[in-house]
């Protein structure tokens, strides 16, 4: 994810200049939640969230997984017949991406800069296939030689991260491209694998020595067949290979071997779900009467999304380079802009 324009880490992608129009003011609310008009006004004033209900594919229920830095939405839906499949939103039309043949059910789970989707078709019996829908198509991706494979995720260069057993083992992490698997090793007990940037770098828990039962486990980044040990759960990661996480019961950002408790709204705990290329951090915090909201962490502040638009009917799974924020409203996918 490429990002051109010029801004101090100490400004502030939360607010607007009081001084703008109000059709100005419109305009950038479109654009993003994020932007920040030039430093020349006095004063500023916090921006809200304008929420877009990406609607369904017929069905009662949808809910918006992950989007890409050009507003591409994925996620799923329930149909007419209530199926649950994936879909992709954009330009404000929602497509069905259907199933494999014979499957019941579909869900995507991430979206490239390419307009790749990776997720995970559902047949008969629960078998489950990684899929990639790619210019119109829609691959199964295999597997190890088991009967299951889902994906977690893909990056810019078509990388697909996922889980598949091999015939006679528990599954295994995998990176998948043009065809080929690269066996990542397994997941044990209580692993999990959560993140991939366009390094290839994945992260997640990882069991480390002595490899007790049912697991010694840390959060980590996986480079090159090396753990790297980062708090509890390393739960993403960006393109600058900045981890963001849980450590201690805290969110936190890890950079270049540098590890900052994010902090709370006042409560015990707080993770951390995303963080964009720009270093905002997605989450969710507890309050002091242990309330969980949504909050965003930039530059050592942390802003609760309560008091930018949104409410106890939303969720919020992903955010882009503009901070525009994808999840769902009333168990409706949802774009908050």
């Amino acid at each position: 994810m490429a990002w051109t324009g010029h801004r101090s880490p100490e400004e502030d992608p939360l607010t607007l200049p009081t001084r703008v129009s109000a059709a100005v003011t419109t305009t950038v609310l479109v654009a993003s939640a994020l932007t920040v008009l030039p430093a020349s006004a006095a004063h500023a004033t916090p921006l809200a969230y304008r929420a877009v209900d990406l609607g369904t594919l017929g069905g009662a229920a949808s809910a918006a997984t992950a989007t890409n830095d050009r507003g591409t939405v994925v996620g799923w839906s329930l149909t007419a017949g209530g199926a649950r499949h994936a879909f992709v939103w954009r330009g404000g039309v929602m497509t069905d991406l259907g199933v494999l043949p014979g499957h019941l059910e579909s869900t995507a789970v991430d979206v490239n800069e390419r307009g790749d989707v990776v997720g995970t078709s559902t047949g008969p019996e629960w078998i489950t296939r990684a899929v990639l829908w790619r210019d119109g198509e829609m691959i199964d991706l295999g597997t190890l030689g088991g009967d299951y494979s889902e994906a977690v995720a893909v990056n810019d260069r078509g990388q697909v991260l996922g889980l598949s057993n091999p015939l006679t083992d528990i599954p295994h992490r995998f990176l998948w491209q043009d065809g080929v698997f690269t066996d990542l090793g397994r997941q044990d007990f209580y692993e999990t694998t959560d993140g991939l940037n366009n390094r290839g770098d994945v992260v997640g828990t990882f069991n480390v020595p002595p490899y007790d039962y049912p697991c010694t486990c840390v959060g980590g980044r996986l480079r090159d067949g090396v753990v790297t040990p980062i708090g509890h759960h390393a739960m993403a990661i960006n393109n600058l290979g900045h981890v963001v996480g849980v450590a201690g019961g805290r969110a936190f950002h890890w950079r270049a071997g540098v590890l900052t408790d994010l902090g709370t709204l006042g409560g015990p705990r707080s993770w951390a779900t995303d963080v964009n290329d720009l270093g905002v951090v997605l989450g969710v915090s507890e309050t002091p009467s242990s309330a969980q909201r949504p909050v965003l962490w930039w530059a050592g502040r942390t802003v609760d999304l309560f008091t930018r638009g949104l409410g106890t009917a939303d969720q919020v799974n992903d955010l882009d380079i503009r901070g525009r924020l994808v999840g769902s409203r009333d168990g409706r996918a949802t774009l908050f802009r």
